[in-house]
This record gives structure tokens, sequence and C-alpha cells, in this order.
């Protein structure tokens, strides 16, 4: 099936008026949905295809395949979500203020949010790395501390990751800035309260996120692969209310963080995908940077996890690992040269830092 095809269906899955998919003479359904898998979008897209007329359903197999599928989705969601309340509750009440990032905060933004496909708890609690680390390790003193966030496996069957900060940028002048807006922002984050059910939890608010997600979606590109959930997630996020009138102040933080080039190059993939209307742009959009990046978002699919290319980097040694993303990253060294050589340089000094911090805060 053409790619273009699969562009149109996800325009389709998101334009919610729409209730006729033009292009169905075209649709390889089986295609589609092994397409959906690889990039976690399963459910959403199960949505779409309800909205269809009976003629244009896929066939009665492969649709109740689809539709068991959702109802996992479902399923995962409801459970993601009581461990959301319970987990920032507890937090709240041992004294860190804290607020959800991506995951079900994102939810919230599709028309169905129990068909977003959950992935892990991520939670940013405002305090510092040592009083964080040092809660975490009252239940499990054997948790490994990396450069950003910390594991915390109180829920069963739900990976939790206790954030010390955000996200992080491997050139060191640009992420001086960025922590340094993180820290002056960071108080609001966990004040922005939303609806969950019957209770409520804080997430960042648009403005924060449309950065904060741009720098995670960057660093994934990089680092292992990033899917179109990710991307679907930052189309919704773009088109909220919350960000009207202030795109001047956002292309400033941008390009004070060193983040025009990818935001151009994600402008031009989010209006090939998902038909981004212009008033929603970032940046003007970079067809050149652009059509790179939609490769290699197309080939490696959700975090990387469909991309072959370097066999399982999971079960390969610390060498092995540094030397495949090396390889993976060179090929990009045209369009991003500094973040190729920066990304190097933090790989190469993280063994020296995890030592140190094992030092420091251990005791």
């Amino acid at each position: 099936m053409k790619v273009d095809t699969i562009f149109a269906f996800v325009k389709f899955t998101v334009d919610e008026h729409a209730t006729a998919f033009e292009a169905i003479e075209d649709m390889d359904w089986t295609a589609l949905y092994d397409f959906a898998l690889k990039h976690a979008i399963v459910g959403v897209l199960f949505n779409a295809i309800m909205r269809l007329p009976k003629e244009q359903l896929p066939e009665k197999k492969l649709k109740l395949k689809w539709h068991m599928q959702a109802e996992r989705i479902k399923k995962r969601n409801e459970e993601l979500n009581e461990g959301v309340i319970w987990v920032t509750r507890k937090f709240t009440e041992d004294g860190f203020p804290n607020c959800v990032l991506k995951g079900q905060g994102n939810a919230l933004m599709y028309p169905d949010p129990t068909l977003r496909t959950p992935g892990d708890i991520d939670l940013w609690p405002l305090a510092e790395r040592d009083r964080i680390y040092q809660y975490v390790r009252k239940d499990f003193p054997n948790t490994e501390m990396l450069y950003h966030h910390l594991e915390y496996p109180i829920l069963k069957g739900i990976v939790t990751e206790v954030h010390f900060f955000p996200m992080f940028l491997n050139n060191p002048l640009y992420n001086r800035r960025f922590q340094k807006w993180i820290r002056k922002v960071g108080k609001e984050q966990c004040q922005n309260w939303v609806k969950l059910g019957y209770s409520q939890f804080a997430r960042p608010t648009a403005e924060f996120n449309v950065i904060y997600q741009l720098v995670h979606i960057r660093h994934h590109f990089f680092d292992e692969g990033i899917g179109l959930r990710q991307l679907m997630d930052y189309y919704y996020l773009l088109k909220d209310d919350q960000l009207a009138g202030k795109k001047e102040e956002l292309q400033r933080l941008l390009k004070h963080f060193g983040l025009l080039d990818f935001a151009g190059a994600l402008m031009y993939v989010m209006t090939v995908v998902f038909g981004l209307d212009q008033r929603y742009w970032l940046a003007t959009p970079d067809e050149t940077i652009g059509k790179m990046v939609m490769d290699e978002i197309l080939m490696t699919g959700n975090f990387g996890h469909q991309d072959s290319r370097f066999g399982d980097l999971k079960k390969s040694s610390r060498t092995k690992r540094m030397s495949s993303l090396l390889q993976k990253n060179l090929r990009f060294t045209w369009y991003f040269p500094g973040e190729v050589c920066f990304a190097f340089l933090f790989r190469l000094c993280q063994p020296v830092w995890r030592w140190y911090a094992q030092m420091k805060y251990s005791h």
C-alpha cells in the first residue's frame, strides 16, 4: 500500500467531521493494521474506522481483531489512569508537588482518550535530585539513577519513572538555558490541574508542553527512534487553544534553545502526515530536513522498536550500543552536525557521571 494512502487515512482519523474515506479503493486494511501496530496508533485508527459507512468497513475477521486490540488498549488505559491518580496523590501527600509528563495527560487531548495507546507513567516532582533519590530509595534501595530520572517500581505491571527534570539537551549551552527555563516555570506546571474521572492530577501547560515535548521527540529521534503515536500527541498539542497568540514567544524560546531547525522539520512532517493547518505552525516547514526525518520515523516505528538495522541493542553490550548509535547518528551529520557531536560526547561522559552520582548520592 502506498504511504500516501496511509497518510490520507491518518488525516481522516484526526478530522472528526469526516464521515467517509475518499481513497477507499486503494486501501489495504491488513497493511494499515500492521502499520498501526508498528506506530502504536491501533486504537485511534479503529475509532476512525467506526465512523465509516458499512460499505467501506474492512472485512469482518480483521475488524474483530482490530476491535479486540482496541478493547485491550481501553483496559490498559483504565489501569494507567488509576495508577496516575494513586502515585500523584502519594507524592503530593508526602510533600512533593508534581505533574505527569506526556502519557495520560496527552491522552486527554484526544477525541476518545481511552483509545490512545498508553505507555509508562512519567512523574516530575518539584524537588532537588537528592531528596527525590532518597525518597525512592526508602522503598527501592537498588534502583538505578540515570541522568534525568530513576525507576520507581511501586505499581505492579506499570513502569513508573520519577524525573529530576523533564528532559535535557546534549548541547551544554542550550541545556543550561533550557534547565533555567524549566526551573523558572516549574511551579506553574504542578498547579495546572485537569480532571480524570472523579479525581484530578496536574499536567504541564500547553506552552510548556509544546517546547518540552519537541525536545523529547528530538531526543528520541537521535537516541532510539520515534513513531506516529508521539507525533499524533504533538499534533493535538499544537491545536490547543491555549497557544493562540503565543507564537512569537514560543519561536523565541525555540531559537533560544537551538530547536528551530528540528521544529521546521517537524512542521513539514505534521503538514504531510496530519494535514496541520498553517496557522498552527511553530516554524516554517523545512522540506529538506523534514523528508529525512519522516523517512526515519516511518522506518523505525514506535521508539525505534521496528528498527532492525543494528540488531537488538537492548541485548547488546554498552560498547556495541555506543557504536551502533554513533553509526546511526553519523547519517544525520549533514543536517544536525552540532547535535551529532554533542550527543556522542554526552554518551561518552555518562559512565563517569554515573560513577560520580553513585558515590555522591548513595550515602
